[in-house]
């Protein structure tokens, strides 16, 4: 399907290019420009169920998950040497529609994400043989067998949307599993596009379904559908919860990345230059939309007011404007109301005694577009709301302590455990203190992974990983074979 004339999306459903049955449609934003973006199919539950069917028809009749490994891998590799050949356009469409940076937006970790988990298909053991047992009289022999679990529907967020949808998509494929995506509302065309980029590749019709849309109808048929075997959900800790509970009435497996409100620790023997460069960039990349963004920074109390000095110096020295412009470095926030809800966040530091250093405002030059301050709050405490909810926004708050015990003991006083950060002179340090956080992954020195290192969350950060043969497991169902020798 060409894209010429941008007025011609439409969804992915077992191998063809459909509108919504109902004909209606919606146009998402360009959060830089404010200008529309579409029209987009909106569908609705009786979408979602035809596209269901032709997943369900596509696993239990099709040939993708019996086909031999080899082809499996052959496919995962040319769906990513496709997606290297239109990779900028992809680029283009993520910048248009979350307002990111070129640079955050280049697609080179999922092309890599797709090739090593092509990779895998043949590296990693599909059936193991136990050692035979002695049982009633006879020798058993027991053969344990990774199966596909099935129909998997995905839902990944906007922030980052090719990235987020291949951590799901690439597991899935290679466990020999089919889809159905339901795109985020916000940033449907680049997975439209990714949808493209996979039609043109050997994969069989139906193992690979996008549908689109507003609201929750389409994806609470995709969560609650006795016909879907697991899901994987990528975005907010409330929408988590529900969507866990709602699909407990089916006993779906459920792989959820959710919320972080990240701790930096600093420790007393830092360069205070580089550990300023550390603690202030989190707030300007993705207008400080990551789920991993390190919110919380931890520092000695004698090092605190160095520490925000030049922070705020580094943060004012960012350029905020238009994603295109290379020269960019914060972009916008990806809706209205996303700003509004971070203007309520910082209101709601001040009302409760967190002194703000920088930020907190719109950027008096910019009049288009959802824009937003990098935003540092210090002499603030751990019970705050600043330091406990997940803003998903450029907001950094500084919280002082007296010993490395009291640093653990706040950075791990979270509801959330997905990432963390040490700032230390010498790796060992790090080292040494990672294992104490109740984090399912610590950056030494700003050091994060996020193409071959397993991600995911302790606590209510989620449940399962993604990434590499962690992710596999989740795909993949143990069979075992018992026969007489």
């Amino acid at each position: 399907m060409s894209h010429d004339n941008r007025s011609a999306w439409r969804m992915y459903v077992g191998g063809e290019w459909i509108e919504a049955a109902s004909g209606a449609k919606y146009s998402t934003v360009n959060p830089a420009t404010e200008e529309p973006l579409g029209p987009i199919p909106h569908a609705g539950a009786a979408d979602m169920r035809a596209a269901i069917a032709a997943a369900r028809t596509a696993f239990d009749r099709g040939p993708w998950p019996q086909l031999p490994l080899g082809e499996r891998y052959r496919i995962i590799h040319q769906i990513a040497t496709l997606m290297e050949k239109h990779q900028h356009e992809l680029s283009e469409l993520v910048v248009q529609e979350t307002g990111a940076t070129t640079y955050l937006a280049s697609q080179a970790g999922p092309i890599q994400i797709m090739h090593d988990t092509a990779d895998l298909v043949l590296s990693q053991p599909f059936a193991e043989s136990q050692q035979p047992l002695e049982f009633g009289g006879r020798l058993l022999q027991t053969q344990v067998l990774r199966q596909p679990i099935g129909v998997c529907g995905l839902l990944p967020t906007w922030n980052a949307p090719i990235m987020i949808a291949i951590r799901k998509i690439a597991p899935a494929l290679a466990a020999g599993c089919t889809m159905v995506l339901k795109a985020p509302p916000q940033t449907p065309l680049s997975l439209l596009k990714l949808a493209e980029i996979i039609a043109d590749s050997d994969l069989p019709p139906g193992v690979f379904n996008v549908v689109t849309g507003e609201g929750i109808e389409a994806a609470e048929e995709l969560v609650t559908s006795p016909d879907v075997d697991m899901i994987s959900f990528t975005g907010g800790l409330f929408a988590g919860r529900t969507i866990q509970a709602k699909a407990a009435e089916t006993v779906k497996r459920v792989v959820l990345e959710l919320g972080g409100k990240s701790a930096n620790i600093i420790l007393d023997d830092v360069d205070l230059d580089q550990a300023a460069q550390i603690a202030a960039l989190p707030a300007c990349f993705g207008a400080g939309q990551t789920c991993s963004m390190l919110s919380r920074v931890l520092v000695p109390q004698a090092l605190a007011a160095g520490l925000v000095e030049r922070m705020a110096a580094i943060v004012a020295g960012q350029q905020i404007g238009d994603p295109l412009d290379p020269q960019t470095v914060i972009g916008p926030l990806i809706r209205e109301e996303r700003r509004a809800a971070v203007e309520g966040y910082v209101a709601s530091g001040l009302d409760q005694g967190a002194r703000l250093v920088t930020g907190g405002r719109r950027p008096a030059h910019l009049n288009r577009g959802y824009y937003y301050e990098p935003t540092i709050f210090t002499d603030a405490n751990n019970s705050m709301t600043i330091a406990q909810e997940e803003i998903f926004g450029p907001v950094l708050t500084v919280i002082p302590y007296g010993s490395i015990d009291e640093a653990v003991d706040i950075a791990n006083d979270s509801i959330f455990g997905l990432q963390a950060n040490i700032t230390c002179r010498t790796t060992q340090e790090g080292l040494r203190l990672a294992p104490r956080l109740r984090s399912a992954a610590v950056a030494i020195n700003g050091a994060m992974d996020g193409i071959r290192a397993p991600r995911g969350g302790f606590k209510q950060s989620g449940i399962g990983r993604e990434i590499g043969k962690w992710a596999l497991d989740d795909y993949l169902e143990y069979q075992a074979v018992t026969y007489p020798l």
